[in-house]
């Protein structure tokens, strides 16, 4: 499971390289070399990219986030599916999206073909497993459901906001509760939650959370799980929390920054028409 796709998808590997998004000029997608100095991979707005080959899965904000497929080394893509596609998951040889338009949750191949609706209900956001079961969130509460939409088994009767897994355990903002960070066991269906964190984001790297907490401006929290214990470990606003290479990339006022898991002082990344120092 790709837990930065439910952040965004903003921030991609590709080879020795870093694919980013321009989310404050919109000038599209450049790579970064060496972590240093930076070219235009395109002027398409890539969110949600998925690993697909030697290619790349997205949604294109420039073109309506129709969905693409992108070959880095041609500097080509390719429409994939002609609407509105919000969260692509690519798992084996089928993609699982949000339909922008009704708000439920399909399925198509990875060239486009046999695209159709997986639920009944609008889906505000999901997780693929790596079984292919699928557990998404919607108003009726969190519930989760095979790759052919059928068997569909309610988890916990509560509102989830963003979330992820991390272990047996599914992390989620609990729109009920102002976005307490909540833990649910998915082997017992216990719940808990972890003291003065409101989740605006979380994601995993598979061992910790790392949360922006809204209760202290968005700034950054590391959360065992097992635990439930919590430390700050930077003071920075954060959005669009991104976990790669053992280091946490997000957003401040619309500008990309990187941190190492452990903490410390947050760098902000080469960008057009921008500069390089430490925030």
């Amino acid at each position: 499971m790709n837990a930065n796709l439910q952040n965004g998808g903003l921030i991609h590997r590709n080879g020795d390289s870093l694919l980013v998004t321009d989310i404050k000029g919109y000038s599209g997608t450049y790579l970064i070399h060496n972590d240093t100095s930076f070219d235009t991979f395109t002027d398409n707005l890539m969110w949600f990219m998925n690993t697909e080959g030697p290619g790349i899965l997205y949604s294109d904000q420039r073109r309506g986030n129709r969905l693409f497929r992108s070959s880095p080394a041609a500097r080509e893509d390719k429409l994939v599916l002609d609407k509105p596609c919000y969260q692509p998951v690519l798992g084996g040889e089928m993609v699982y999206y949000m339909d922008e338009q009704d708000g439920c949750l399909y399925s198509c191949t990875a060239d486009g073909r046999h695209d159709r609706r997986l639920t009944d209900e609008k889906v505000s956001g999901f997780l693929l497993m790596e079984d292919e079961t699928v557990i998404y969130a919607c108003a009726q509460g969190i519930r989760m459901t095979g790759a052919d939409g059928r068997k569909v088994e309610t988890l916990s009767p509560e509102a989830a906001g963003c979330m992820v897994r991390v272990g047996g355990r599914l992390a989620y903002a609990d729109r009920g509760r102002e976005l307490d960070l909540t833990l649910l066991d998915l082997s017992s269906g216990e719940s808990s939650e972890v003291d003065g964190i409101a989740a605006a984001s979380v994601n995993t790297d598979g061992r910790y959370l790392y949360c922006a907490n809204r209760r202290n401006g968005n700034s950054l929290y590391r959360v065992d799980p097992r635990t439930g214990s919590s430390i700050r470990i930077s003071g920075d606003s954060a959005y669009h929390l991104h976990v790669l290479d053992g280091e946490i990339y997000f957003s401040h006022s619309r500008e990309w920054y990187r941190l190492p898991l452990a903490g410390g002082e947050a760098t902000m990344l080469p960008l057009p028409g921008g500069m390089n120092h430490e925030y």
